[in-house]
């Protein structure tokens, strides 16, 4: 028999009464929201434009907060890791939730506007700038370059790291280069000596034609490269406790700082990569490093010449370890991916 209870409350409003028991935690309730877990008592099936409002809101925190972190995040270095440090943080969003959006926002970014890695990004005209080139080389000398080409870079042993300034655009360059067969290094042998199959693979890549080459570390660069990123934020942490290290502040303080300046890096990246203009993408990175140094003498004080030693000592440690673990990486993705 059919309750006559049910038809006397229209459907709507049947499901959007509130029990008397918290669905969740079972706790008897009261208010429009569970006193003992925080859930909503008034539950119904979610609507198209709620499942959307949800899903933005999540995943891209398009809300209030958004705004007012942006604001405090770009006009003010270092201003919202002495926020949250100072327990305000109900009006902002999360370090590592700011942190994961912007960062999914550039590498969105990069993917989708045709943003490639490997050999034949420098060796056809950039449609984009900047554009990133990887090496993964024998030991036989390298070409010096067209004569309007402007090179930085930093050879460490088999590794190098530089910035190409062209007239088309500019390029980000990380490499190995690998001892030849006949005059090994100790440590090509022992990973031959390892993975017997490592010479055969490496053959391979070699024989690869530029696009292959291109097309298969672009992949992995986008498959594997967010999670490098994300792993380097502790080790940028890192250099800063060593170097304040008399402070005694606690680590996770600077992995705080660590966020924050990374997620201001990610914005400076995603719009030097919109830049149409060469002098445009240098002033933005020329805006990155001043921003760290004033972020870091914003939160920890000190005099102005200490803070700028330190973040000399920085810039360089970090970006040094940059330079060795990316065409690790590279390599791997070189030799591994599909």
């Amino acid at each position: 028999m059919t309750s006559t209870h049910l038809h006397a409350v229209p459907a709507s409003a049947a499901d959007h009464a509130a029990p008397e028991f918290c669905p969740g935690c079972q706790t008897r309730l009261g208010v429009n929201f569970c006193p003992q877990c925080g859930q909503e008592a008034v539950l119904h099936p979610p609507s198209m434009g709620e499942f959307v409002a949800e899903f933005i809101g999540h995943y891209v925190a398009i809300e209030g907060k958004l705004w007012r972190t942006m604001g405090q995040l770009l006009l003010r270095p270092g201003g919202l890791t002495k926020a949250y440090m100072a327990g305000k943080r109900v009006n902002y969003m999360q370090p590592l939730r700011l942190f994961l959006t912007l960062s999914v926002i550039l590498f969105a970014l990069l993917q989708f506007s045709g943003f490639s890695v490997g050999e034949s990004a420098r060796e056809g005209k950039a449609e984009k700038a900047p554009s990133v080139s990887a090496d993964i080389g024998k030991a036989e000398a390298r070409e010096a370059g067209a004569a309007d080409i402007t090179r930085y870079e930093v050879k460490l042993g088999y590794y190098n790291f530089g910035v190409d300034i062209t007239p088309d655009g500019n390029h980000v360059n990380f490499g190995m280069t690998l001892p030849s067969t006949d005059n090994p290094s100790l440590a090509l042998t022992a990973l031959r000596t390892v993975f017997p199959t490592f010479q055969q693979s490496l053959d391979r890549y070699y024989a690869l034609p530029p696009e292959q080459k291109a097309e298969r570390m672009t992949h992995g660069f986008f498959a594997r490269m967010p999670y490098v990123i994300f792993f380097m934020v502790p080790v940028f942490a890192l250099f800063l406790k060593l170097l304040y290290l008399p402070s005694g502040r606690r680590y996770g303080e600077y992995l705080l700082f660590a966020l924050h300046v990374n997620a201001f890096a990610f914005f400076v990246m995603a719009l030097a990569h919109l830049a149409p203009w060469r002098w445009g993408v240098r002033l933005l990175l020329a805006v990155l490093f001043l921003y760290i140094v004033r972020a870091m003498h914003n939160v920890y004080g000190g005099a102005a010449l200490a803070t700028i030693a330190r973040w000399l000592v920085l810039m360089v440690a970090y970006l040094l370890t940059l330079a060795l673990i990316i065409p690790q990486v590279m390599l791997f993705i070189s030799l591994t991916s599909v």
